[in-house]
């Protein structure tokens, strides 16, 4: 087993951690909490200024499945350390996203693509557009010369629409309000289901990628927070059909949780959150990376090295079940 497999990342220094005394309250709930509440998503008062912040490249949006307990999932490490790029919501409550091509669903399947296959995808869908203007352009030229002057081109294209006003979105808001509604509204023509939650919230192009290079192909990312057996009733949910899947390839977990029967490339929330940034970021981002993102293992990290010195001469059930998921 890897002794110390975050070694070689930029990780700040957690050892105030170890300086807590018992447990305090949440300043917004009053909850007896250790570290950080994970329903409000706040630090408790003896930590508050002390965690590191980081900025990410892009949107995460990480959707739970109601019954995912609090405590144990991970998804409170993202919103705590990026805070300005995290929002979390609690299914059915979930954003009615735009088909664009700019908010990506991050879920392995059949259909899902790499990064590397997603920019390729892009690529040649720009220079087919390219080819058709260009086309376009030639063709009117053409009618432009050879016609008389006296008589209107006969030649006529309906423009499409690419105006970022859309009747869905509805609301300047991007705190995360939700709104239940009964909803008669298509969507990839289907219904939605009869009192389904839709988040009011209006997504803006500004502001949505910082520091990105134009090659970036999606602006926000969304991640299920569940158990692997509880993940289909999400992502097939009409609301998230339409957007392109993507996986993470190449990548093992550290959990220190028993998954029973599940691979070593089966991630914890905040693991595949932090891998697929720091992909987005070397494939896509003008300068080098240079741990810009490794402070989202904070958490992840100090609880991986605290269970295993507490474990110290013992193997974890987590890691023997991944030896055996390897064969």
């Amino acid at each position: 087993m890897e002794e110390q497999p975050f070694s070689n990342l930029k990780i700040s220094s957690s050892d105030f951690l170890d300086t807590l005394q018992g447990r305090s309250e949440c300043p917004k709930c009053n909850k007896s909490r250790k570290y950080y509440c994970y329903t409000c998503y706040v630090p408790v008062e003896q930590l508050q200024g002390k965690l590191p912040y980081v900025q990410l490249p892009i949107k995460v949006d990480i959707i739970k499945h109601p019954s995912e307990v609090d405590g144990k999932s991970t998804a409170a490490h993202a919103k705590l350390l990026a805070p300005d790029d995290v929002t979390v919501y609690t299914y059915p409550c979930i954003p009615d996203y735009p088909r664009d091509g700019s908010v990506v669903l991050v879920f392995p399947g059949d259909n899902s693509l790499t990064l590397e296959e997603l920019a390729n995808q892009k690529d040649v869908k720009q220079n087919e557009d390219k080819g058709s203007v260009l086309c376009k352009e030639s063709y009117m030229e053409s009618q432009d010369q050879n016609c008389d002057e006296s008589k209107p081109v006969s030649y006529t294209a309906e423009e499409g629409n690419h105006s970022s006003d859309n009747p869905r979105q509805i609301s300047d808001n991007i705190s995360g309000e939700v709104t239940p509604v009964i909803s008669t509204e298509k969507q990839s023509g289907e219904l939605l289901k009869s009192g389904s939650c839709i988040v009011k919230r209006k997504f803006e192009n500004d502001g949505e990628a910082v520091t990105s290079t134009d090659k970036g192909v999606f602006k926000r990312a969304v991640f299920i927070d569940s158990t692997w057996n509880q993940t289909n009733r999400i992502s097939t949910d009409e609301r998230l059909k339409g957007l392109p899947y993507i996986m993470l390839k190449d990548k093992e977990s550290k959990f220190w949780r028993h998954q029973k029967e599940n691979p070593p490339s089966y991630l914890s929330t905040i693991e595949s959150i932090y891998y697929l940034v720091c992909d987005y970021h070397e494939m896509f981002m003008s300068v080098n990376y240079n741990g810009d993102y490794d402070n989202l293992m904070f958490f992840f990290s100090y609880m991986y090295n605290k269970i295993h010195g507490l474990y110290k001469g013992r193997t974890l059930r987590a890691d023997t079940d991944r030896e055996k998921n390897k064969k």
